[in-house]
């Protein structure tokens, strides 16, 4: 009996490591499903009591608003700031706002009123510098190019074993010192940190979208599509498919999509090529 009772205990523990996959697996789809059904709510009351007393000032420029101001991105007078929940994100979120876009009408600056310490927006041409981390570093928008969220890490990796294989300032050294460099350089590589840091996003209507993507300072970035999504947003787009999210949208299932990737077991979420 004491000779089975190891074999007994490790047929127990892969039963139990299964059912956890199993668990996880259909967490992860029934999230994907059904993005917005775990969704935790924070109290309304506090707008419903702004709502009633109507407009406010913003304390930083004195602007009448209601709720929030959307200059300044900071909630109103009569909106306390510790009643507005703080939301942390996985990530840096970058938001790029086109000039002419209604400053009123934008969603961004609701994950920017949520998420203060990591969320920026950018008016446009105003764009942060990317080159030199565009191994750690995403731009949300569909393309020919773009790819899904599960490829991001892929890609990722890919773009510093490239940015690797591109060098070509040492070709004056003597080529045993060079090559030392390019394996020194390689082992470095393989090394790095491929977890993205940092996702963009494009805040404009659709219409605008091309002069900022096209802007040289967001070409090297990776393009990441978000294919499966449908807007819920009240105030869609005229004349645009109904896959056509709103800035907010996208930035809530991008990191929806994430979160079940990383809920996922690792033999699942590996891209094959």
């Amino acid at each position: 009996m004491s000779l089975n009772t190891p074999i007994f205990l490790k047929e127990r523990e892969e039963d139990n490591s299964k059912f956890v996959e199993i668990q996880q697996s259909q967490t992860s789809s029934i999230a994907a499903e059904y993005p917005l059904q775990n969704l935790c709510l924070a109290s309304q009351e506090v707008l419903q009591k702004a709502q009633q007393n109507g407009r406010s000032k913003c304390l930083k420029c004195g602007g009448s608003r209601m709720f929030y101001c959307y200059t300044c991105y900071v909630p109103v007078e009569n909106v306390p700031i510790e009643q507005i929940p703080r939301v942390k994100l996985p990530l840096k979120i970058d938001i790029i706002k086109h000039p002419n876009e209604t400053d009123g009408k934008s969603t961004a600056i609701h994950a920017k009123l949520l998420a203060p310490e990591f969320v920026n927006i950018y008016t446009y041409p105003c764009i942060p510098e990317y080159e030199e981390k565009d191994h750690e570093v995403a731009l949300v928008f569909p393309g020919p190019n773009s790819v899904s969220v599960k490829e991001i890490s892929f890609h990722l990796q890919e773009k510093i074993q490239n940015n690797v294989g591109g060098k070509n300032d040492d070709l004056d050294k003597p080529f045993i010192k060079r090559k030392k460099t390019e394996e020194q350089d390689l082992n470095d590589s393989k090394c790095k940190d491929t977890t993205l840091k940092k996702i963009v996003f494009i805040d404009s209507t659709w219409n605008q979208t091309n002069k900022i993507f096209t802007d040289e300072r967001l070409q090297g970035l990776l393009q990441v599509e978000l294919k499966t999504r449908k807007t819920c947003f009240w105030r869609h787009q005229k004349g645009k498919p109904d896959t056509f999210l709103s800035t907010i949208e996208a930035i809530y299932y991008f990191l929806v999509a994430r979160t079940c990737l990383r809920m996922k077991p690792a033999k699942e979420s590996r891209v094959e090529r």
